[in-house]
């Protein structure tokens, strides 16, 4: 009787999440490993009325994309590593992505975690009262000092290097000194939407990028189908352009007079005249 009632329920579950699935415009997965319950709480709330999230078995949420017979979905099967929740959208995936990424939050680290970039301290006075603290910054790698009555960072520092495990005494001197290395929020790993998957490193790139990667895109094909003597909208003045060049070019060099180089021929007349007029010192 258990058992049917427990394959009642995952059946509802799968049947809820495809749903969900038909039901958006975009399909966020997402990891939630470390994740604060009252953050993520936080950031269900601002989602309210443009997402749902849900916290998701990977064995139903796997099941029910395989009912979908969506082929690119699947590739969402890839980002399912550790605790993950979904999130279903009617944003695009970029717009989502941000809202995701602006919700993360600064936090101090409490020892054990691993640092998400160089941890790195300034050579300047500090806040903290001299005492037995300059020790224990001192005893976690931090070149502290007491001038006039401060407490000096004396050099700067490069407390912890980005991948390595931040320790239980340079946490609590960071801690000391207000720095919170860590962030705090949703793992976004990748989004589906129109057939296509996007991860992280696409969605994380902001709109100049974006313009200066199609920019430099269309001036490589420029010159492409210029080495290619390939006609198009773009590259047919370019090549008149050439033409004309290279035709006045041809008629100079052959003193061929015409309507265009004309004033360019009696210049160039004149300054022969002018240059055998030198040589051979003599006047008009």
């Amino acid at each position: 009787m258990k058992e049917e009632r427990f394959s009642e329920m995952k059946d509802r579950e799968i049947k809820s999440l495809s749903n969900d699935i038909k039901n958006s415009k975009s399909i966020a997965m997402v990891g939630i490993d470390r994740m604060p319950g009252r953050q993520f709480q936080q950031i269900r709330k601002s989602l309210r009325g443009k997402a749902k999230i849900k916290v998701v078995k990977k064995t139903l949420l796997k099941r029910a994309i395989d009912g979908m017979n969506i082929e690119t979905l699947k590739q969402m099967d890839n980002f399912m590593d550790g605790p993950i929740a979904v999130i279903f959208s009617q944003e695009n995936s970029f717009r989502l992505y941000k809202e995701i990424e602006a919700s993360r939050t600064k936090a101090p680290a409490k020892g054990g975690e691993i640092a998400p970039e160089d941890i790195v301290l300034e050579a300047k006075a500090t806040n903290l009262k001299p005492g037995p603290v300059v020790g224990e910054l001192q005893k976690a790698g931090i070149p502290a000092s007491i001038d006039q009555g401060k407490v000096m960072i004396r050099k700067d520092t490069v407390v912890v290097k980005k991948g390595d495990k931040i320790s239980r005494e340079k946490a609590m001197a960071l801690s000391k000194l207000e720095i919170m290395p860590l962030e705090l929020g949703l793992d976004f790993r990748a989004s589906y939407e129109d057939g296509i998957v996007y991860d992280s490193s696409v969605l994380g790139v902001s709109t100049q990028d974006f313009l200066n990667k199609l920019s430099s895109g269309h001036s490589m094909a420029i010159a492409l189908s210029i080495h290619l003597d390939y006609y198009n909208r773009e590259t047919t003045p370019i090549f008149i352009s050439k033409a004309h060049g290279s035709a006045l070019a041809l008629s100079l060099a052959a003193s061929y007079p015409t309507k265009e180089n004309i004033h360019l021929l009696l210049a160039k007349g004149s300054s022969i005249a002018k240059s055998l007029e030198t040589r051979t010192g003599k006047d008009e």
